[in-house]
């Protein structure tokens, strides 16, 4: 008797809930129509709104998207540089404490470094190249080299003091032509106009048949 009594309720229960359900589902589909018929504009404007947020969103994200990947490619740069350096280094083992006998003993090390385009620790171990030392062979090389790593970085005040020293010094040095051309370009280039046609004119002068006597002629002329 309490079996059929439980299934009675089970069944009412179910007849209860069924008829809750179909009433919910007609009384919500009609303001749905009536939703959809009367008032399209609002949802569609909205939409459109989200869409330009959206628009703008992925812009400001390609753009740093871009950023970063010039920020990558100047990492790859750098790292290939360093990583040239690190092919062209000296072993270890052949690294020797300094030795009193002027600053001659890093002069293949400086000459690596700056075949590697690591031009600012070129210069610092040719800082003392700048005076030509002794004038040996050797010491001009080294002034030669400090200049040209210099050069490559546009310090022209140093470019300049060094190629006038350089070519005081060593004026038969196959290089002093185009020591004079860099001191020349580095005194164009900090608005020295008229030192920097006495230089031109210097070199056409002393070096009539190098190269940088020729390229001293057409900046002449301009």
């Amino acid at each position: 008797m309490f079996l059929f009594n439980y299934r009675y309720l089970l069944l009412a229960a179910l007849a209860m809930i069924t008829i809750s359900s179909c009433s919910t589902m007609s009384t919500s589909s009609a303001p749905e129509n009536t939703t959809n018929s009367e008032a399209p504009a609002p949802y569609t404007l909205q939409t459109a709104d989200q869409l330009s947020q959206m628009k703008t969103q992925i812009m400001s994200l390609q753009s740093q998207v871009t950023t970063l990947q010039n920020q990558l490619n100047d990492l790859r740069q750098q790292q290939s540089t360093l990583s040239r350096y690190l092919n062209v280094h000296i072993q270890p083992a052949r690294v020797n404490p300094i030795k009193n006998t002027g600053n001659s003993d890093n002069t293949d090390e400086a000459r690596r470094l700056y075949n590697a385009g690591l031009y600012a620790q070129s210069i610092r171990l040719l800082k003392n190249a700048d005076s030509g030392s002794n004038g040996s062979k050797l010491a001009q090389e080294r002034m030669w080299l400090l200049l040209q790593s210099h050069m490559r970085l546009n310090n022209c005040e140093s470019v300049i003091n060094i190629g006038k020293r350089f070519s005081n010094l060593f004026p038969q040095n196959s290089q002093t032509p185009n020591a004079l051309y860099q001191v020349a370009q580095c005194q164009t280039h900090l608005q020295q106009q008229d030192i920097a046609r006495t230089t031109y004119q210097r070199i056409i002068s002393n070096y009539p048949t190098s190269n940088a006597a020729n390229k001293a002629k057409h900046q002449l002329k301009k």
